[in-house]
Formats: C-alpha cells, sequence, structure tokens
C-alpha cells in the first residue's frame, strides 16, 4: 500500500514537471515570435524614391525649381523644426501648396472690396494691393479685379501641412517670393486673404539644385534624405560644399504631418 502511494506522488510529480515544463516552452516560443513581429514592424522599410508618396511629400516642402530662393521658406535655417518654426515661414510653405482653384477673383462690383486699404506697411514698406485687371471710363477707373484666396482654403493647406491642430495667426502676412516683393494680407471683413506689392527685385550668383537620394519609412515616420548643390552662374563665385538635408513626416491616420528639416 505504501509503495502504491509513492507512485502516484511519483507520477503526480512527473506530470506537474511536464506541465511546467511545456509552459515554458510554449511561453518562450510565443515570447520570441511576439519579439520576432514587433522587431519587423519597427525595422526600417526603404521606399521608392520616385513612387507617388515620395515625390508628394518632397513637393510640398520644396519648390520645383532650381533657383537661388528654391529654399527661402527656411530663412537659413539648416535646422528647421516645425514646433519652433516662425509663422511666416509656416504660412509661406502653406501659401506654395494651395491648389490653382484656391485662388479666386473679385470684383469691385462687390461691395465688400471698399473694405480693402489701398496700402499696408510691412516692416516699413509701403504696399500697394494689386490689380488683376482694371477699366476706365473718361480716365476714370471704373472697374477692377483682385486676386483672393479664402481663409478656409488657406487654412485647409496650414493643417494638411502641419496637422489639424494647427492654427493659423492671421496678423501675419503671407511672404511669397524671396525678394519681400509680394505679400498676401489677411481682410476680416472678406475672411481671406488679398495681395499686396512693393518695388523691389535683385539678382544672384548662384542657384540651388536638389534631389531625393533615398526614403526610409521607421518607427511612423517617414524621412526624405535630399543632396543640395549650390552652382555658381559664372567664374570665381564660391558656393558652399554640397549638403545631405532629412525632411521628417509623421504618419497620421488621415495623412502626414510635416515635423522638421535638418542637416546631415
Amino acid at each position: 500500500m505504501k509503495s502504491n502511494k509513492v507512485l502516484v506522488i511519483l507520477v503526480v510529480f512527473f506530470f506537474l514537471i511536464t506541465i511546467v515544463s511545456v509552459s515554458y516552452i510554449g511561453y518562450d516560443f510565443f515570447s520570441q515570435e511576439s519579439e520576432s513581429v514587433e522587431e519587423q514592424n519597427n525595422a526600417d522599410e526603404e521606399l521608392d524614391i520616385n513612387s507617388r508618396l515620395v515625390q508628394s511629400l518632397y513637393g510640398k516642402v520644396v519648390l520645383d525649381d532650381d533657383t537661388n530662393y528654391k529654399y527661402f521658406m527656411y530663412e537659413n535655417n539648416d535646422n528647421y523644426i516645425v514646433s519652433d518654426a516662425s509663422s511666416s515661414s509656416k504660412l509661406t510653405l502653406a501659401y506654395f501648396n494651395l491648389k490653382a482653384t484656391d485662388v479666386r477673383t473679385l470684383s469691385s462690383d462687390i461691395s465688400d472690396l471698399s473694405s480693402l486699404s489701398q496700402t499696408n506697411t510691412i516692416s516699413g514698406l509701403d504696399y500697394s494691393y494689386v490689380l488683376d485687371n482694371e477699366e476706365f471710363d473718361n480716365g476714370v477707373r471704373s472697374y477692377y479685379t483682385v486676386s483672393f484666396i479664402p481663409y478656409d482654403k488657406m487654412n485647409n493647406s496650414y493643417r494638411d501641412l502641419f496637422g489639424d491642430d494647427a492654427v493659423i495667426d492671421k496678423s501675419v502676412p503671407i511672404k511669397t517670393d524671396y525678394y519681400n516683393v509680394r505679400y498676401y494680407i489677411y481682410n476680416e471683413t472678406l475672411d481671406g486673404y488679398v495681395p499686396y506689392i512693393t518695388e523691389g527685385g535683385g539678382t544672384s550668383g548662384s542657384y540651388f539644385v536638389g534631389k531625393v537620394t533615398k526614403a526610409i519609412k521607421s518607427d511612423g515616420e517617414i524621412l526624405i534624405y535630399e543632396s543640395v548643390e549650390e552652382v555658381p552662374l559664372g567664374d570665381g563665385i564660391e558656393v558652399a560644399s554640397p549638403s545631405t538635408y532629412v525632411y521628417t513626416f509623421q504618419v497620421e491616420d488621415d495623412g502626414y504631418t510635416f515635423i522638421s528639416r535638418i542637416k546631415e
């Protein structure tokens, strides 16, 4: 009888050991599987630099033409972080992402145009609103039109770049060119932006060329690498050495938010 009890105890003991061993092996297996899946999810994915996604994102943050003002919206800042950037630079970026259909034309037969100030002063310079078209009757201007960007169009472009929580500072005029010749200024009555210009201009001894060299998707972000070269327009002109910039976009449920442009 005693030997039977010992046998039962031994059987139970080995059964428990077997259960524990199987459980440990199972846990270890699934733990490794989980870690493997997590590593795969976090692994860098190289993207086709000519893909529609990469070229679309790149086109949002760089001007198309190779000119001396190709990157003027970054205000000569090699480490541009959106959260710390000026409202002026962000508005310029958003302006260049407007669609052609976002810009309308208002005519003088709309009474609200009477709210337009003929001039505005920006940084000590006087700017006059731009007339797209005008007609005269016996030497007196009888009809005119001005271009116009509705606030909601500008706001859509701004949030598309910087996220749905981004807020426009309406008091800041929109700089549209390197030489500070043309600005769009917000008009409260019209609830939109009207262009104002002043005399100005300039020349440059070089221009910039940029091209995408690599694109990576990693940890919920897309990083686009760009090679930038400054090209002289004549002999004896000193230019900067080629540089690499990294543009970072955060992947959102409804799109991509521009985060930064950093020089390597």
